[in-house]
């Protein structure tokens, strides 16, 4: 998972809580989540994956803003 899709997935869970505290529709913002989610899969962390997969939006999000589920794919495994 790239610091862009986290920002990016972070972004769109505040989006959608903004958007349910002002009782507007959340259609698109689910949408977004789940493109996301799919995008994201196979490089997130487990435990983001299932946050995201159980739809538990509100741990998922903090577990963004604590910023320990980004990991640079382009980092080699080793650095010597």
């Amino acid at each position: 998972m790239t610091t862009q899709q986290a920002v990016t997935l972070e972004t769109t869970l505040a989006s959608m809580f903004d958007h349910i505290a002002k009782k507007q529709n959340i259609m698109a913002d689910l949408e977004q989540i789940e493109r996301l989610h799919q995008e994201v899969a196979p490089t997130a962390s487990p435990m983001l994956r299932h946050y995201l997969e159980r739809r538990s939006y509100t741990k998922a999000l903090e577990l963004l803003k604590e910023g320990i589920v980004v990991e640079d794919p382009d980092r080699p495994d080793c650095d010597h």
